[in-house]
């Protein structure tokens, strides 16, 4: 109906199906209307590039539902001025909620508490936003008053029925609703269980005809002679339907937003009773129907409404005359022209940055894992010798072969002791220098045993160093093999609700301090293996239970994808977090070279074998190859790793990191990042900071210095040229502030087979020329002084790869 109306309206209509499905009649019927739609697999692998190229044409973008909108919307600001209008069928979050407490169910209402975090990020981020309740309004304004919020009709109709009105020869209780959707499944069965055999104690001969798609097994089993369970129905019996049955039932406990079965039902003339829940949102409704919530109360009605001739005639009177007022075609259309008109004002607003919004402006934030290890601890004297530290293990490795890097020597700090208060100093000022946001410090909790707790705890009881943190539960076992798993087990990790409780309860006065990483107001929690909990969403929910009752508020939990990827939601944990490496997606593996000097008598192959040898740049393309999952998802690099110090068979050793590479790399995960994610959200991880035994650190070592921490300022300021261009309004200058870091920095794939090197690159430069073009160009590029002196240094780029 919307569609129909906004063509009929003079307007150009796209219609782009969140699944890229065509969906017929349906999608045959919008093209006839002249409304082209982006479905099909084309459209589902290039939807972003055809946003890029076809943005700026974009006028008014119309989201519907909360998971197509965080799907699109972060790509929708990126590529167009477009106003933003999202339409909110119902608020998921008040429906799921409701459920919860009519079922009892913890799980709904844990889904409820992530769909209310989605919502409120959605509405943050529109121009406009559109509700079919008069209730929802009133709860939208509230939570969010200074945004335009408007009530708008459901359906609307070009013209207004006149139904034949004759009740002496219609039959039976008719009632519609989708039987896959939560709240229509529970209604049906409250009915037919409940209040049905109250009606039929009146009205013995009633029957009812249930109407709906993908009826389960329990509503099915209600078949019978009085209740027919007809499933789906063309629109043809659908209407004969309206015109031989009495009355429509509305038996919702739960739901959210008004109810398209109403207004339906309404339209063609239909006396109805139905709950308060049927009814919500529907201004003035109360003049036509009374909601009953009670089973023998329901019951009463309808037997009293049924049998009565002359009130079924004038509330189907009122009905019509009610949808004629409220719902046409030609009101609905005129407040959308009003709506339009804001949308534009509001539009305006946000590009101008007049109320500009912090969400699509805000810089990413760098965080780096943080391994507090490096002092004695009575447990590592026990295991491995009196005084050990991971520098122990550093400072014994020996290259394996020629061109292996090893041993990492520390520069700037040294083989340094974590007991001294100015080591830390020293590491948050050259942190902060380079431009990390804070440290995740790895936390070790092993059933109320703290384990290499002294860093973190001189930072919270000294207040020093400023530096912002947050921790990880590295809640692996301790084993002698460095690995975590079930072998030679130095400490086991054990689980209990009990535990999980005093944890949290621990961990309170940490998740206080002012300095602690935040998203939203929310403190970040980030768990190493979920997969090790028995009940990961039964520990989160407990978690949650606490800060709440600490008065804390809500935790943001995360789930590091260190072995196994899966949907944090699923979990009850808001967001997932690549690691690097990422053991799957590794690049090719690389083998020995026969012809190898040096290396006599296979000793080269003998090393291959034993270990896990891949190339560092084959590492940082697999990983941003990766298919971006469907869930909040955060973006994680490593500067190098050779874990070989400290494991020595069976190492993962990534050959020939450069600062350049890294830098590279950080930057496409920040420009991903970017293009993904709004806010406080905008996280990229480094891992890691100092994890030295593993030849994984930022800080300076003998052989490349400050060299990977000017690669992290330099991938900084990079964006921060983009956001800068952005802020401008020039999409060209947007544009060359994505590409940017990806033109300077990009070397050739390598560790592949040379067909598929070149294919690659080919497909790069292919891409970029295009790119270049268009900024050289372009109108906008030529008159943005900020920025002109890059142009011959894209023209300089172009020669590069031109020869």
């Amino acid at each position: 109906m919307y569609l129909e109306m906004l063509a009929g309206m003079g307007l150009e209509v796209k219609f782009l199906p969140a699944d890229f499905q065509r969906a017929e009649p349906y999608s045959t019927e919008l093209n006839e209307l002249g409304i082209e739609t982006l479905d099909g697999e084309w459209f589902r692998d290039h939807w972003q590039s055809w946003l890029a190229d076809n943005g700026q044409a974009i006028d008014y973008v119309f989201i519907h539902k909360p998971d197509p909108a965080e799907k699109f919307l972060a790509a929708i600001k990126r590529h167009t001025d477009a106003a933003i209008i999202y339409q909110c069928h119902d608020l998921h979050y008040l429906r799921l909620r409701r459920k919860a407490e009519v079922e009892n169910d913890k799980a709904a209402l844990e889904e409820a508490r992530n769909y209310e975090q989605k919502e409120d990020f959605i509405f943050r981020n529109s121009d406009v936003l559109l509700t079919f309740s008069g209730v929802e309004e009133k709860i939208i304004r509230a939570k969010f008053p200074r945004k335009q919020v408007f009530t708008v009709p459901l359906f609307f109709y070009n013209e207004a029925l006149d139904p034949v009105r004759d009740f002496s020869k219609r039959q039976g209780l008719l009632f519609i609703g989708a039987c896959a959707h939560t709240p229509n499944r529970d209604a049906i069965s409250w009915f037919c269980k409940e209040i049905f055999p109250f009606i039929r104690q009146q009205v013995p001969d009633v029957f009812i005809n249930v109407v709906g798609a993908d009826p389960a097994e329990d509503i099915l089993a209600l078949n019978s002679k009085h209740i027919r369970v007809l499933g789906r129905v063309s629109e043809a019996e659908l209407q004969a339907l309206y015109a031989d049955s009495r009355m429509m039932v509305v038996p919702l406990r739960f739901g959210a937003g008004v109810k398209g079965k109403v207004i339906e039902a309404l339209h063609n003339g239909m006396p109805l009773v139905s709950t308060a829940i049927g009814l919500e949102g529907i201004r003035g409704i109360e003049e036509i129907a009374v909601p009953r919530d009670k089973a023998e109360e329901f019951a009463a009605a309808v037997a009293s409404l049924y049998t009565d001739e002359q009130k079924l005639r004038e509330l189907s009177s009122l009905g019509s005359k009610f949808v004629e007022q409220h719902f046409t075609t030609a009101k609905t259309a005129q407040r959308m022209a009003e709506i339009l008109d804001v949308a534009d004002k509001e539009s305006a607003l946000r590009r101008a940055g007049a109320g500009a919004d912090a969400a699509e402006q805000a810089a990413p934030r760098l965080i780096a894992l943080y391994l507090p290890q490096f002092h004695p601890i009575p447990e590592n004297d026990e295991w491995w010798g009196e005084g050990f530290t991971e520098w122990r293990n550093v400072s014994k490795a020996k290259p394996l072969f020629d061109g292996h890097y090893q041993p990492h020597v520390p520069a700037d700090l040294g083989y340094y002791d974590l007991r001294e208060k100015e080591t830390q100093l020293a590491q948050a000022e050259l942190a902060k220098k380079y431009g990390i946001e804070g440290f995740c410090y790895y936390h070790y909790w092993f059933k109320g045993r703290r384990l290499l707790e002294l860093p973190l705890q001189e930072v919270l009881e000294s207040g020093e160093p400023g530096l912002p943190f947050c921790i990880c539960w590295a809640n692996e076992n301790w084993t002698r093999r460095w690995d975590g798993e079930e072998h030679q087990i130095l400490m086991k990790q054990e689980y209990s609700e009990e535990d999980d409780r005093l944890h949290i309860q621990s961990l309170l006065p940490v998740f206080e301090d002012e300095r602690y990483i935040r998203v939203d107001g929310k403190p970040l929690f980030l768990v190493y293996r979920t997969e090790n909990l028995p009940d990961p969403a039964r520990t989160a929910e407990i978690w949650r239970e606490e800060a709440h009752k600490a008065g804390l508020g809500e935790l943001y939990l995360v789930r590091v994808e260190s072995i196994s990827k899966s949907d944090p939601r699923e979990i009850n944990f808001d967001a997932g977090l690549e690691f690097a490496p990422d053991w799957w997606n590794k690049g090719p593996q690389l083998k020995a070279d026969p012809e190898a000097a040096g290396h006599p008598g296979g000793k080269l192959a003998e090393i291959c074998n034993d270990n896990w040898i891949h190339s560092y740049q084959g590492l940082a393309e697999a990983m941003m190859d990766k298919d971006v999952p469907p869930y909040k998802w955060f973006r994680c690099v490593t500067p190098s790793w050779d874990n070989w110090a400290r494991r020595k068979d069976g190492a993962n050793i990534f050959l020939d990191s450069t600062p350049e590479k890294y830098g590279a790399w950080l930057s496409q995960a920040i420009d991903d990042s970017n293009g993904r994610l709004l806010g406080e959200e905008r996280l990229v991880f480094i891992n890691a900071w100092n994890e030295w035994a593993e030849g994984n650190h930022l800080e300076p070592d003998e052989r490349w210095g400050h060299g990977y921490l000017r690669a992290t300022r330099r991938a900084l300021e990079e964006n921060a040229i983009a956001l800068e261009s952005r802020r401008a309004g020039a999409s060209d200058d947007a544009k060359m502030g994505h590409y940017m870091s990806q033109l300077l920095n990009d070397d050739q794939p390598s560790g592949y087979p040379e067909d598929q090197r070149l294919q690659k690159l080919e497909k790069k430069v292919s891409r970029r020329d295009e790119v270049i073009a268009d900024m050289l160009n372009s109108t906008s590029w030529r008159v943005s002084a900020p920025i002109r002196w890059l142009k011959q240094s894209l023209v300089q780029i172009r020669k590069r790869f031109s020869g």
